[in-house]
């Protein structure tokens, strides 16, 4: 299996509509210890280590800034090589959700998983 990133809004009755993104991509279902739970370890980030403890993870308001400053952290960590260019892609449309889903406000959400 495979992770995938979606946006959406939320409306006042808890009904989602969907946003599309250019790609869902956010990694192998093995990431979720491998490479997003190490970034507890390593970095000290706490939204993105959730992926190993829950089956979707969902961001929501003001909380898709703390995940684009995570975001932030792990790209500038990656190497300059083929396991960076992988990662830097996936990481990237996580950022791209999260930042469409910010334009909807407190409405505006992601879901990882």
């Amino acid at each position: 299996m495979t992770l995938s990133v979606s946006a959406y809004v939320i409306d006042s009755d808890g009904n989602t509509k969907d946003i599309p993104l250019p790609s869902d991509l956010a990694g192998f279902e093995s990431a979720r210890h491998d490479f997003f739970g190490a970034a507890l370890q390593k970095h000290g980030l706490n939204l993105l280590p959730q992926l190993q403890d829950v089956t979707f993870l969902e961001i929501r308001g003001e909380l898709l800034h703390q995940l684009l400053c995570e975001i932030e952290v792990l790209l500038k960590s990656l190497p300059l090589d083929e396991k960076g260019d992988y990662w830097r892609f996936r990481l990237n449309n996580i950022k791209v959700a999260a930042k469409i889903a910010l334009k909807h406000g407190e409405s505006g959400a992601i879901s990882i998983g």
